[in-house]
């Protein structure tokens, strides 16, 4: 009987402490998830196809990643100005295709933005994961921010 108590104490215990370390940040992961397929054929292929077409919803998900819920290391004023950021640069971008920009317009704005994401994303409190360095976003390849090139 007091074995099948611990048992049942320690699995309590440990599915707490899990469900807590499994909370994800769903804003940025699903920025993440756009900006995983927008920007790495530009700076890749310099195609900037994906740019064109996710530019509207890149600006959307930045607007709900400053607005939404963030995790306590990231609701503190100075972290305020680089959402603002984000959501400036994306919105930029936005405009610029809906103009029919040039593509070095689009390309200048779209690294600008990247550079704004990444201070966030990029961020030791990100819950970017073990294994990941400086530079280096969750499923990405090795492309650092050094690494840009137009």
């Amino acid at each position: 009987m007091k074995n099948s108590i611990l048992t049942i104490v320690f699995a309590l215990i440990a599915l707490a402490s899990f469900g807590q370390k499994s909370k994800s940040w769903t804003d940025l992961e699903n920025m993440k998830t756009v900006m995983k397929q927008t920007f790495p054929p530009m700076m890749k292929d310099n195609d900037l196809t994906a740019a064109k077409k996710n530019a509207a919803e890149l600006y959307e998900k930045a607007v709900a990643l400053q607005n939404g819920k963030k995790p306590r290391a990231f609701r503190k004023a100075a972290m305020a100005e680089k959402f603002s950021a984000i959501t400036a640069n994306a919105k930029e971008m936005k405009d610029l295709v809906a103009s029919k920009a040039s593509d070095e317009d689009i390309k200048n704005s779209l690294v600008s933005f990247h550079g704004a994401f990444a201070a966030i994303a990029h961020h030791k409190k990100a819950g970017m994961g073990k294994g990941h360095k400086k530079g280096e976003m969750k499923g990405e390849g090795k492309m650092n921010h050094g690494d840009h090139k137009m």
